[in-house]
């Protein structure tokens, strides 16, 4: 049974982050991601090349296991990655990204297991644009939830939800710098 649904971010006070490096012309990893709408990339995804981010304090080091930064698109080291592998392999696509870390390894990864019917349109705060919503304080129809771990919803096209099932994971693997401050209101 599911408690609380957080709004999947990383913590960057304490803790670095990517983003992305891309030459002229190049389309963010955050348009590409927001325009599939959950679908999974193709074969022309190329992967994409990440450099690191200081923390709030001013420190850069590669000591975390996720970044949010390019929401929808995130980024795990491979322990993270292993650790949580039953739960992302099937729930999303593990892509190739680039960084200058010599040690350690990282993907990026790209849920694409939207649910239905779980956006509260009467209790969300939103507004309406032709190409859909801008979603400013979601709240989730708790009864229509389907996934215990990870999920994204049809009607937000750039923000992940995890469970606290999915909290207890990451605590339970000693995993840096996921962020579950934020918790979704549930209806």
């Amino acid at each position: 049974m599911i408690n609380k649904i957080y709004d999947f971010q990383s913590d960057v006070t304490i803790f670095c982050s990517f983003i992305q490096e891309y030459s002229e012309g190049e389309e963010s990893i955050i348009g590409r991601a927001m325009r599939q709408r959950w679908d999974a990339f193709d074969n022309s995804y190329k992967e994409v090349s990440l450099e690191l981010r200081s923390n709030e304090q001013g420190k850069k080091n590669y000591q975390f296991d996720f970044s949010s930064a390019l929401s929808p698109f995130m980024v795990f080291s491979e322990d993270a990655l292993l650790s949580l592998s039953d739960i992302l392999s099937s729930r999303g696509q593990v892509l190739p990204v680039k960084t200058e870390s010599r040690r350690k390894k990282f993907v990026g990864y790209y849920p694409t297991n939207s649910l239905s019917g779980c956006f509260d349109r009467t209790n969300s705060i939103y507004r309406e644009y032709p190409n859909g919503l801008m979603i400013e304080k979601p709240v989730l129809i708790k009864n229509n939830i389907t996934d215990e771990y990870l999920f994204t919803i049809d009607e937000d096209i750039s923000r992940i939800f995890v469970t606290d099932k999915f909290k207890q994971r990451v605590e339970d693997a000693g995993l840096m710098a996921f962020d579950f401050s934020v918790e979704i209101e549930l209806s």
